[in-house]
C-alpha cells in the first residue's frame, strides 16, 4: 500500500508538470483539414510512422490529437485465417503483398535488418499478385463489354501493335540511313586514276575533252565568270567575229581561216557544228559535289515575231568517285528580223564516264535538230543602207517560196582504255636489291665483328620496313613502265531535207537559183543522209614516268565506214541511192614533257586500204614556258608552235551532187593543206599573240553560182590575231584583233581586219557579293566580199556582187556578277550604223544582224560550296576551287 501510494503521488506530480507545460492542451481542429490522413510521402522519405505524424502535428507534440485518425492498410485489410496453416509466409506478409505502401515499408525494413531471403520472395509474390489482379480486373471489364465495343477495342489494340511495328521498322531504316549518310559524308571522295595528274584528283570539279585517237584527256578550266557568259552566242566565244545568217542557230563560218576545220567531216553539217557536240568536243565532268547550270538569253520585251529565246540546262553528278553522269539540253533560235527566217536549233546530250585505277571509259548519246525557214536574203541592200524601212517589209529572194531546211544528227559513242602496269620490272629490281643485301649480310657476318653485324641488321631492318610501308600504301603509282590497250567507236547519222515551192511566176526565187530545176519545175524535196561508223583499236606504251621526256608511244589501226545517200536519176533504174566508202588506216603518235618547262607531241595517219587510200597527215606541237616574274612565280610566259600537213580525199558531196537546183559530177584531186603557226602568251599581262601561215593546194570551194570548184593553183593565207586587255583604275579595255591576207580572194576571201573591243567600267556594288560592268562592245570589219549562202545546199559560197563592212556594230551593256549568278542586259545595235553615213550591219551577203533591241541574259550555276563565298572575280573559275 505504501509503495502504491508513493507511485500514485509521483504520477500525479508528473501529470501536473505536463499540464503546466501545455502538453495536454486540446488544439482546435482546423476546419480545412480532413479528419482522416493518408500518408503518401513514404516513397520519397523512408522514416518511421511516428516521425511523420509528429511532422504533421507540428513536430513538438507527444501524442496525436484524438480528432485526427491515421489509417493504414493493416487497419482496413483482414488477413484470411486459412492462410495460417496453408501458406504461413503469405499469411505473415499478406498486407505487404496486397498493398503497395506497406510492401515498400516491409521490404525496406527487411533489407535494413539484413534479410536476404524473405524480401526477394516478398517482391516476387507482390508482382505476381499485382499481375493477377490486373488480369482479373481486365477480364471482368472486357466481359462487361458488348460485341461492338469488344470489336472496336480489339481493332484499336491491333492498330497500336501494327503502328509500333511500323515505327520500329522506320526507326531501324532511319538509323541505317543515318549510318550510311554519316559514312558517305565522312568518307573523302578522292579520285584515284591514271587518267589525270595527281594535282587534279582533289579538285571539286574537273572538265575535259577526250582525244580523237588514243582517248587521252585534255583538261580545261570551267569558266563560270560573267566575262565568259557575256557572249551569249557560242561562236563569239571562239572567234573575233563570224559570218552567219543574222540569227542564232543558223549556219556559221568563222572569220579566222585557220579555225575552219570540220570535226564531223560532213559538208552540209559543218556550218552548224558550233551549236552541238561531237564525241571529241562534248565536255565531260568529274565532280565531288552535284553541279547544275541554268541559263536563259533572249529578248523578253520584243514583239513575238522578232523574239529570240535561248535556254541552257546542264546537270552533272558523280555516283562514285570514278563514275559520273551528265545531262544537257540546249535550245537556241529566234524568229529573225526579216520574214521567213525562223530558226529552232536544239541539242540534247547524255554522257557517262569512268576514271579508275586500271579502266577508263566514256560513253554517250548526242542529238541535234535544226529547223529553219529560208528566205534567201535581201534582194536590195539599199533597203538597209539608205532607208529606214521596217525589216519585215523588205523583200527577200524566197519570200513566197515557203522554203525550209531540216537537219538532224544522232551520235552514239563509246571508248575504253585498260591500263597494264609492268609491275614485274619493279619485282625484278626488288629481287636485285634483296640479292645485294644478302651478299652484304654474308660479307659482314664473315668478319665476325659483332658490332658491325648489329649495325648491319639495323640497316637492313630499316630498309625492309621502308619497303613494307610503301607496299602497304593504297596509292596509284603512275611512274612505272605501263602499257595501255584501248578501243574507240562512233556511230553517227546525219540527215538534211530541203523543201520549197516556187511558183512559175516567182521571178525572184527562180533567178536566185539561176532558173535551175532538174527534177521538178515547181517544188523541191532534196534529201541527203550520211552514216558514219568508225572503230579504232590501239596500244600505248609509257616507257618511263607519265611526265618523262618521252611519256607515250602510241600506235593504232582504224576502220571508217561512210554511207552516202542522195537521190539521182539512176535511182529509178537501180535500187536505192547509197554510196559506200570504206577505208582502213594506221595511226600513231608520241609525246613527252619536262615538268612544266617543255612539252611536245606528234601524231600521224595513213590510209592503206579503201576509197580514201593514200590519205596521209602529220601534225606536231612543241612549247616551252619560262617564269620571269619574281612576284608571280607560277605565272608563265609561254611559246607554242604547231605544224601540220595533210593530203585528203574531198568529201563525196563535193564531188557528186544532184538535187532540184544543183548538180555536178567531179573527179577532184586530193586536197593538200600545210600549216605553220605559233603562239606567244603571257597570262599575267593578259596578252596573247597568234600568227600562222596556211598553204592550200587543190582547195575545194563554192563559186558565185554555189557550184563546187577546185583551185588549180596553191593559195596561201597569212593570219595574225592579237588579244590584249588593259586596265586603268576601274576602266577596262578588252581587245581582240585579227589580220589576214589571202593570195587569191577569188578562191578564199577573208576579211583583212576584224576587231572586237569591249570597253567598260568595273566596280563593286557590294564587296564580295556583287560586281558590275557598264560599257559597250564594238565589232568592226574592213570591207570585204562576205560569203553568200545557198539554202538548198546549206553551205556558204563566194560572191563578187557586193562588199560589206567598214561599219561598227555597237552593243551597250550592263554585266553583273552576283555571287554565282551572271546577269547581263544589252541594248544591241545601239548605233544602227552610227557614226557612218550608210548603215552596214550585214552578217553575210543579203543577211542582217539583229536591229536595235533589248536583250536580257541570266546564267546561274548551282553547287554545294564547302566554304563561304570568296570575293567575286571577273576571271573566277569553278574548276580551280577545292
Amino acid at each position: 500500500l505504501v509503495v502504491s501510494a508513493v507511485a500514485a503521488h509521483g504520477l500525479a506530480a508528473d501529470l501536473n508538470r505536463a499540464g503546466d507545460a501545455g502538453l495536454f492542451s486540446r488544439r482546435e481542429a482546423s476546419p480545412e483539414q480532413d479528419t482522416v490522413i493518408y500518408q503518401n510521402n513514404i516513397y520519397t522519405k523512408f522514416r518511421s510512422e511516428f516521425d511523420r505524424v509528429v511532422d504533421t502535428l507540428g513536430g513538438d507534440s507527444l501524442f496525436v490529437d484524438s480528432a485526427e485518425v491515421v489509417l493504414t492498410a493493416r487497419d482496413t485489410m483482414k488477413v484470411p485465417d486459412s492462410l495460417r496453416l496453408t501458406d504461413p509466409f503469405r499469411y505473415k506478409y499478406y498486407v505487404a503483398i496486397k498493398d503497395s505502401l506497406t510492401h515498400v515499408i516491409v521490404r525496406d525494413s527487411l533489407k535494413q535488418a539484413g534479410d536476404s531471403i524473405d524480401w526477394p520472395k516478398l517482391d516476387s509474390l507482390y508482382k505476381i499478385d499485382s499481375t493477377e489482379t490486373a488480369i482479373r480486373k481486365f477480364n471482368a471489364w472486357y466481359a462487361s463489354l458488348d460485341k461492338a465495343a469488344r470489336k472496336k477495342y480489339d481493332f484499336e489494340q491491333k492498330m497500336k501493335i501494327r503502328q509500333h511495328q511500323i515505327d520500329s521498322m522506320l526507326d531501324a531504316k532511319d538509323s541505317l540511313m543515318a549510318i550510311r549518310d554519316s559514312i558517305r559524308e565522312n568518307t573523302p571522295r578522292i579520285l584515284e586514276t591514271f587518267s589525270v595528274p595527281d594535282s587534279m584528283q582533289y579538285k571539286r570539279i574537273i572538265v575535259w575533252h577526250k582525244d580523237k585517237g588514243f582517248n587521252d584527256l585534255h583538261l580545261f578550266p570551267l569558266d563560270t565568270s560573267y566575262n565568259y557568259y557575256y557572249n551569249d552566242y557560242q561562236f563569239m566565244r571562239q572567234d573575233v567575229n563570224v559570218s552567219y545568217l543574222g540569227i542564232v542557230g543558223s549556219a556559221v563560218q568563222t572569220y579566222d581561216f585557220m579555225k575552219r576545220k570540220s570535226v564531223e567531216g560532213v559538208s552540209f553539217y559543218e556550218p552548224y557544228e558550233c551549236y552541238s557536240y561531237s564525241p571529241y568536243t562534248i565536255p565531260l565532268y568529274n565532280t565531288k559535289t552535284p553541279y547544275t547550270e541554268l541559263a536563259y538569253w533572249g529578248t523578253l520585251f520584243a514583239n513575238e515575231e522578232r523574239a529570240e529565246n535561248d535556254l541552257h540546262i546542264m546537270t552533272t553528278q558523280n555516283f562514285f568517285p570514278a563514275w559520273n553522269m551528265t545531262l544537257e539540253y540546249d535550245r537556241v533560235g529566234a524568229n529573225g528580223m526579216l520574214e521567213n527566217e525562223t530558226v529552232d536549233n536544239r541539242t540534247f546530250s547524255a554522257s557517262v564516264n569512268h576514271l579508275g585505277k586500271r579502266y577508263q571509259m566514256h560513253a554517250g548519246y548526242i542529238y541535234n535538230k535544226m529547223s529553219k525557214k529560208e528566205n534567201g536574203g535581201i534582194l536590195d541592200n539599199t533597203m538597209i543602207r539608205d532607208t529606214t524601212v521596217g525589216s519585215r517589209d523588205i523583200a527577200t529572194a524566197l519570200r513566197n517560196a515557203n522554203a525550209s531546211t531540216l537537219i538532224k544528227k544522232n551520235t552514239v559513242f563509246l571508248d575504253q582504255t585498260y591500263r597494264i602496269p609492268f609491275n614485274f620490272i619493279n619485282n625484278l629490281k626488288e629481287r636485285k636489291i634483296l640479292k645485294r643485301e644478302q651478299i652484304y649480310r654474308d660479307s659482314v657476318v664473315a668478319t665476325g665483328d659483332s658490332l658491325a653485324i648489329l649495325a648491319m641488321e639495323d640497316l637492313l631492318a630499316a630498309n625492309q620496313a621502308k619497303r613494307d610501308e610503301d607496299a602497304a600504301k593504297d596509292t596509284l603509282n603512275t611512274d612505272i613502265t605501263t602499257a595501255f590497250i584501248g578501243h574507240n567507236s562512233e556511230y553517227s547519222v546525219y540527215r538534211k531535207i530541203y523543201e520549197d515551192n516556187i511558183a512559175a511566176s516567182d521571178e525572184s526565187a527562180r533567178k536566185f537559183y539561176n532558173n535551175a530545176f532538174y527534177i521538178n519545175p515547181l517544188a523541191s524535196h532534196d534529201s541527203l543522209r550520211v552514216m558514219k561508223f568508225e572503230n579504232k583499236v590501239f596500244i600505248k606504251l609509257q616507257p618511263w614516268a607519265s611526265d618523262a621526256i618521252v611519256s607515250s608511244l602510241n600506235v593504232g589501226i582504224g576502220d571508217r565506214l561512210l554511207n552516202y545517200y542522195m537521190f539521182t536519176p539512176d535511182s529509178y533504174l537501180k535500187r536505192g541511192g547509197n554510196t559506200v566508202w570504206n577505208s582502213m588506216y594506221l595511226y600513231g603518235g608520241a609525246k613527252g614533257q619536262v615538268k612544266n618547262f617543255f612539252h611536245w607531241d606528234a601524231d600521224g595517219y595513213y590510209t592503206f586500204l579503201g576509197k580514201e587510200i593514200n590519205d596521209v597527215g602529220i601534225s606536231a606541237n612543241a612549247g616551252f614556258n619560262i617564269y620571269p616574274f619574281r612576284r608571280h612565280r607560277k605565272s608563265p610566259m609561254s611559246f607554242d608552235f604547231h605544224f601540220e600537213t595533210s593530203l585528203d580525199e574531198p568529201e563525196y558531196y563535193q564531188q557528186h551532187y544532184f538535187s532540184n537546183h544543183y548538180k555536178w559530177d567531179n573527179d577532184f584531186k586530193k586536197i593538200s593543206r600545210t600549216e605553220f603557226s605559233g603562239t606567244f602568251s603571257v597570262p599575267h599581262w593578259n596578252l596573247s599573240v597568234d600568227a600562222g601561215w596556211t598553204l592550200m593546194k587543190n582547195h575545194v570551194y563554192y563559186d558565185g553560182l554555189a557550184t563546187a570548184k577546185q583551185s588549180e593553183s596553191p593559195v596561201s593565207i597569212l593570219g595574225i590575231s592579237l588579244m590584249k586587255n588593259f586596265k586603268l583604275a576601274g576602266l577596262h579595255f578588252d581587245n581582240k584583233a585579227l589580220f589576214q591576207l589571202s593570195s587569191d580572194e577569188e578562191v578564199i576571201p577573208v576579211p583583212m581586219i576584224a576587231l572586237n573591243c569591249r570597253w567598260y567600267w568595273q566596280f563593286n556594288v557590294v564587296k564580295n557579293v556583287m560586281q558590275m560592268q557598264i560599257g559597250a562592245n564594238v565589232t568592226y570589219t574592213s570591207r570585204w566580199y562576205a560569203p553568200g549562202y545557198s539554202p538548198a545546199l546549206g553551205l556558204f559560197h563566194n560572191q563578187k556582187v557586193d562588199k560589206y563592212g567598214d561599219c561598227p556594230y555597237i552593243d551597250a551593256f550592263v554585266n553583273i556578277q552576283w555571287k554565282r549568278a551572271c546577269v547581263f542586259a544589252k541594248f544591241v545595235n545601239a548605233g544602227m550604223g552610227w557614226p557612218m553615213d550608210s548603215a552596214d550591219y550585214f552578217s553575210a551577203h543579203g543577211y542582217i544582224r539583229p536591229q536595235r533591241g533589248f536583250k536580257l541574259g541570266v546564267f546561274w550555276p548551282f553547287y554545294i560550296q564547302p566554304s563561304k563565298n570568296k570575293q567575286v572575280s571577273a576571271g573566277s573559275s569553278l574548276s580551280g576551287s577545292r
